[in-house]
């Protein structure tokens, strides 16, 4: 029953330290489970194997907060409700909407006011506020302005919890479901646990914590901060936000009365293969940084008059990296803030610079032209074949007019 928190500067290898320790534990037949957010579960698994050098692992698993639910609602038995999809979340909060509009003084049933519905509800139960709690906040208040906007959000939160209450499971309530249940189960009871890649933790996953500390054999959380000293000012801790994290779970384990064990501070950072990277990570973001004093070799500034100079500028270095340097154009990464900007530009541009290139961005389903085929179809037989309707599926080319 104890915490220990593990933490170092970005790429100081508090991921592998976990790792590297999993690997001496393994033998010894400890139950292990390493939790992480669901984007990096499979990263996780992969070094997991890669580490303990096995075909096959028995006694460690790698194990989202949701994946753990699910195992727990198994061990504890009754039924297991379906859950309930984002679509299905979407046609529940609009019928609601469409019921209660003339009731509704505030939130009408626009498309946006879905998302922000579903957006809100989703909130309120991963920071544990109930629908009594909103119901004291509304009695409290003198301003009518959100008095109204907690009159709708109670008629909808309520009518929400009521019509999935007895059919349906929301996933935002697993969290909690897990938190009722941890007592119940055997396998979390006398494992090591090791949590890793949260940048911060919501009501849920704190009450999550909590139960894992009282009845694991030991937990550990990685944490990215470069002391433990307490955050004082977040215009000059870039630390700030992940040391608000670190003193929550320390004030959890005080307020408990849980062992605090002894910290592992990881002081090497491994990431940066380079002094003027390694120098840029401790000080770009400092008020009083200190100044590099040898040559600069292997970062480059260039200033562009616009994106598209930006982009060709990028071209041309690529082409002497792979003419010159004999570097595979896969182990050239172009990385922005700004996809939206420059992916059109960088289609364009690479083009005409024969560069081949994968664009790692989201796209809007209705632009895949096979789906805008189908779609015109069904929207003729909607509008009865309407003249734009018509023209629109004639200009798509998939038939032989």
């Amino acid at each position: 029953m104890g915490l220990r928190i593990i933490y170092g500067k970005p790429g100081s290898g508090k991921s592998q330290f976990c790792f590297s320790e999993i690997a001496k534990l393994i033998d010894k037949k400890e139950s292990i489970f390493i939790i992480t957010p669901e984007q990096f579960s499979f990263t996780a698994e992969r070094k997991l194997m890669e580490t303990v050098n096995k075909n096959a692992v028995i006694n460690a698993e790698v194990i989202t907060l949701t994946r753990m639910a699910y195992r727990v609602l198994n061990d504890i038995g009754g039924e297991i409700k379906q859950s309930l999809s984002k679509c299905g979340k979407a046609m529940l909060v609009y019928s609601i909407l469409n019921k209660y509009k003339k009731e509704l003084e505030f939130l009408g049933k626009s498309n946006e006011n879905i998302d922000l519905v579903i957006r809100t509800i989703t909130e309120f139960k991963k920071h544990g506020i109930t629908i009594n709690n909103l119901k004291d906040e509304m009695e409290k208040t003198q301003d009518a302005y959100l008095k109204t906007k907690l009159s709708d959000m109670i008629l909808l939160y309520e009518n929400f919890e009521n019509k999935i209450v007895d059919n349906y499971i929301d996933d935002t309530d697993l969290l909690t479901i897990l938190v009722k249940h941890l007592d119940e189960v055997e396998f979390i009871k006398n494992s090591i646990i090791y949590i890793d890649e949260f940048a911060g933790f919501t009501h849920q996953e704190y009450e999550i914590i909590k139960g894992l500390i009282k009845y694991a054999k030991q937990v550990n959380i990685t944490i990215c901060v470069d002391n433990l000293n307490p955050a004082i000012n977040p215009d000059t801790d870039i630390y700030y936000s992940n040391k608000i994290t670190l003193y929550k779970l320390i004030d959890l384990v005080n307020e408990n009365n849980f062992k605090l064990e002894e910290p592992v501070f990881l002081k090497d950072q491994y990431r940066f293969k380079t002094k003027e990277l390694k120098h840029l990570a401790n000080n770009i973001y400092e008020i009083q940084s200190t100044k590099y004093e040898e040559n600069v070799e292997n970062i480059r500034l260039f200033l562009a008059k616009n994106p598209y100079s930006e982009i060709e500028n990028i071209a041309k270095e690529i082409k002497k990296l792979v003419r010159d340097k004999k570097i595979r154009y896969k182990d050239i990464s172009i990385i922005t803030k700004n996809i939206d900007t420059y992916a059109s530009l960088v289609r364009a541009i690479f083009k005409q610079y024969e560069i081949p290139v994968f664009i790692d961005e989201k796209r809007d389903l209705n632009q895949n032209i096979i789906i805008q085929y189908v779609l015109s179809i069904l929207e003729i037989l909607v509008k009865n074949f309407s003249s734009e309707s018509v023209f629109s599926y004639v200009k798509l080319g998939f038939c032989e007019i």
